[in-house]
């Protein structure tokens, strides 16, 4: 089978691993280079660097409307099917008729939950306990295509962003095997069935954290933006304010109302902070500009600061 891949996120790997053993995988779209590290230095994303790897063609055009040149490449290459994993764009009309059998999507949420571009990142801020990966049609309508295959999995406690990423890539290759078989057999896949929901795109002000909320919420928002955008707070006290990436937490107390949320509760050898309801715990932390921190070396210098301070 003929496959042209698009896409853009490392959590693909593992499926372009698999693809590589069965398929031929003429070519993959990912996102131009872009600027990363303090010196914005230009760096090619993770799936171009796989791709380079393993000598297989490398497409990465700025724009796809209106784009008659590329459009006619891609259909010059008469692919049996896309593929698509995170690639970050939307794949015009014009596009998703070229594929031989069809462009299908896989995609990290048991859809119908969680339409979007970050259903991970939304299923572990909800406090959900399982999701799953879903393979689909790619249709108009984004994340709406009939399913092709899925697999749940639960989420677990000590899950954060990072883990249940690997945890879903490594799913993902399953899902999309099984959902290969089924197209050389012509499955033409269910109608996806359930309550709809979305996981939107995140921006920088989703990582703030209101402590008026229960630190079960604030904990899952924590673990749920660990890679992008972090969460983040302000230390504000008698000589100012800075602001604090909280890295990780655990919940201390899932119960209790408290008055002044963000203040410390206990500053013995850990940090307690009250929250509209219950009690977190900071595990580790880092101040703007300086090295991450476990929370009891932060405490140890910078005690009289959190003893006259709190969390706003």
């Amino acid at each position: 089978m003929k496959i042209i891949y698009w896409g853009s996120s490392a959590f693909g790997i593992p499926c372009l691993e698999e693809l590589k053993k069965s398929c031929q995988i003429l070519a993959v779209v990912t996102s131009p280079d872009k600027p990363k590290g303090r010196h914005l230095k230009i760096t090619p994303g993770p799936i171009k660097i796989w791709a380079q790897n393993n000598n297989i063609p490398v497409l990465q055009p700025e724009k796809l409307k209106d784009n008659i040149e590329f459009l006619n490449l891609i259909k010059s290459l008469k692919p049996d099917l896309f593929v698509v994993i995170s690639y970050g764009k939307i794949i015009p009309k014009e596009y998703l008729k070229i594929p031989r059998i069809a462009p299908i999507n896989v995609h990290p949420s048991l859809l119908p939950e969680y339409r979007g571009p970050a259903p991970m990142e939304w299923a572990l801020m909800d406090g959900k306990k399982q999701t799953g990966v879903s393979v689909i049609f790619v249709t108009d309508d984004v994340d709406a295509g009939n399913i092709i295959s899925q697999k749940s999995t639960f989420i677990e406690d000590r899950d954060n962003i990072f883990t249940l990423r690997e945890k879903l890539s490594k799913i993902a290759v399953d899902v999309l095997t099984d959902s290969l078989v089924k197209l050389k057999n012509g499955y033409r896949g269910k109608q996806q069935e359930g309550k709809v929901s979305y996981a939107p795109k995140l921006k920088k002000t989703d990582g703030r954290i209101n402590w008026s909320n229960s630190a079960t919420s604030i904990h899952n928002r924590i673990r749920a933006f660990a890679d992008w955008p972090g969460t983040y707070t302000f230390l504000v006290s008698n000589k100012g304010c800075r602001m604090l990436k909280i890295i990780s937490s655990t919940v201390e107390k899932d119960t209790g109302i408290y008055e002044s949320p963000g203040r410390f509760v206990d500053l013995n050898k850990k940090i307690l902070v009250a929250c509209g309801e219950g009690i977190l715990r900071i595990e580790r932390l880092q101040e703007q500009g300086k090295k991450q921190q476990n929370a009891l070396d932060y405490l140890n210098g910078h005690f009289h600061l959190l003893k006259d301070g709190h969390f706003e």
